[in-house]
């Protein structure tokens, strides 16, 4: 072989290998499907086709086919003479074979757009005697089990989302090919021929629905002693009965218990996996746990994070895993009989935050909100904002804690706050999971809130806030918030700065708390039956507060 040829294959090599990465995270979910990566000849199993098409399939569409067509498409998945989905450039459409399966056979697209669609039926059709047909049927390898076999049988064929009145044995087993079986989620495919007046022959797909399309997982917890315990006064070792598990359900006629390669439910308390129940080939799973809570000196109200996590995965190579996760919250009061605001039982807990109606009172006038005030909170003390110099606009650091205050006039039960701009902004993310609770818990400090589902049930977008207080027809709505750590800044930062001018040493410190996008804005809303009323407020978040210990930021802010 001489250098030009040498040099050829490496080029060829090197640009398959990028052609058919697999990243971490398809690794993993193939590897928990238990799928190969390569199929019978080699070929390396598409990531792109898989997200596309959910379809298992090796190799490309640009693999060379003899039979390959390809189609200009407005909602086309593909990009042309390319191995990637369309991304908004180039040609966009369909190919007509998008790889091979796991033995070698091409995997054709049933969204390849017909070429011409007689006006009479697929129940009228002519069809031709396909070669490789009923060998297809006989693959006993291509199917898992009789019911499999049997959806596909006497289930109608659909073709171009419409279902017609024939089935494959109406057409004949030596007339239609089986490309792929149905499964729980995925279409069945098969692939005949027509004929047409003048006896040419034209290829047509038909598909059969999943065999349990509406199918999912659910999980349960049952507590014998309810959610809410009051121990007697001088328990301290308060055991508490745990029944929990997950089901499947809406599996349809033909999906079976067999079929389940593996039922999951996990039991967490606090953020903290205590047991879990794993089974297969069965479509229900529970276990009973005995959790025990040791009383300490300091404890009067202890909340408990109860969290059920459930997956379903069935032997099914293309079906994704089936998920369901759930949480509860167990109160033990030590210090008595809960009150009617306290935490559970009325469904209030941290920040008052609830879901249930406002009351109805039809003589009251519609709400007004008289005052909003916006603080930092910090160790249980509040200060003013900063201001920004640059701006003039008031500003906290991501990772500080806010508290709002609303004064609202006229009888409204319930508040709504909102966060508007980028969701960074109230999403829980790890770095904030790992200072507010991790950490703290690891140095056996108390963290600020007595359960891991409080805080995310804080980061949502909009929170419902009771009222703290009210007095002569106004009442005072507070609410805590740590604005998290992962969010987006809107104040140019050293930070910032550094990384839009690639250069760590040198920054023009004139754009300090300059604008990088318009500030967030916080929505608070109160109403009652006979109206409403709405305030907004901007709120800049500038860099994190635990990369400014050195930074003497005074000149800035006022």
């Amino acid at each position: 072989m001489n250098k030009t040829h040498v040099g050829i294959l490496i080029i060829i090599l090197i640009m398959n290998s990028i052609s058919f990465a697999i990243s971490e995270n398809f690794n993993k979910t193939i590897d928990t499907m238990g799928i190969d990566t390569t199929n019978i000849n080699g070929k390396i199993i598409n990531e792109e086709i898989y997200n596309t098409y959910s379809l298992i399939v090796y190799g490309s569409p640009l693999d060379g086919y003899l039979n390959q067509r390809w189609k200009e498409v407005n909602d086309g998945k593909w990009k042309k003479n390319s191995n990637s989905r369309y991304n908004g450039e180039g040609i966009r459409g369909e190919y007509w074979i998008l790889g091979e399966n796991s033995h070698g056979y091409e995997v054709h697209n049933h969204k390849f757009p017909v070429d011409i669609e007689p006006p009479s039926s697929p129940e009228t059709w002519r069809y031709a005697i396909l070669n490789d047909a009923k060998s297809s049927w006989e693959d006993q390898s291509k199917y898992m089990d009789d019911s499999q076999k049997e959806y596909m049988i006497n289930t109608n064929l659909t073709r171009n989302n419409t279902s017609y009145n024939i089935k494959i044995p109406d057409i004949g087993y030596d007339k239609v090919r089986l490309e792929n079986y149905a499964t729980w989620k995925t279409f069945g495919t098969v692939y005949t021929q027509r004929y047409d007046k003048q006896n040419r022959k034209w290829a047509a797909n038909f598909m059969v629905p999943p065999m349990a399309a509406d199918s999912t997982i659910e999980c349960f917890a049952e507590f014998e002693k309810g959610k809410t315990i009051v121990p007697a006064e001088n328990e301290t070792i308060i055991d508490i009965p745990i029944t929990f598990g997950a089901n499947a359900i809406n599996i349809g006629e033909y999906a079976r218990d067999t079929h389940v390669k593996l039922i999951e439910a996990e039991l967490l308390i606090n953020g903290e996996s205590m047991t879990k129940v794993t089974d297969s080939s069965i479509l229900s799973v529970s276990k009973e746990f005995l959790y025990s809570y040791e009383k300490q000196e300091t404890d009067d109200v202890v909340i408990l994070d109860v969290t059920v996590n459930s997956i379903l995965l069935t032997k099914f190579s293309t079906d994704g895993p089936l998920t369901d996760s759930k949480n509860f919250i167990i109160a033990i009061y030590f210090s008595g009989v809960p009150q009617q605001n306290d935490y559970i039982e009325s469904n209030t807990y941290y920040n008052n935050v609830i879901s249930e109606n406002y009351a109805e009172y039809e003589e009251i006038p519609p709400p007004y909100i008289s005052e909003i005030k916006i603080e930092k909170y910090d160790s249980d003390k509040k200060s003013n904002l900063f201001t920004s110099r640059k701006t003039g606009t008031k500003f906290i650091c991501a990772g500080q804690t806010i508290k709002i205050t609303a004064t609202v006039e006229n009888f409204t039960k319930n508040l709504s706050i909102s966060f508007e701009g980028d969701s960074s902004i109230f999403t829980f993310d790890e770095l904030t999971k790992r200072f507010e609770w991790d950490e703290p818990k690891t140095r056996n400090i108390k963290p600020r809130f007595p359960s891991l589902y409080i805080y995310k049930e804080m980061f949502t977008k909009t929170n419902t806030v009771q009222a703290s207080s009210t007095k002569d027809n106004t009442s005072t709505f507070e609410f805590v918030y740590i604005i998290p750590y992962g969010t987006k800044q809107t104040l140019h930062s050293w930070q910032t700065l550094r990384k839009e001018t690639q250069n760590a040493l040198e920054i023009d410190e004139n754009r300090l708390f300059s604008r990088i996008k318009k500030p967030y804005e916080i929505v608070v809303k109160a109403q009652n039956i006979n109206g409403a009323d709405t305030k907004r407020i901007e709120l800049d978040v500038f860099e994190r507060w635990d990369t400014l210990y050195n930074r003497d930021i005074s000149k800035y802010i006022k």
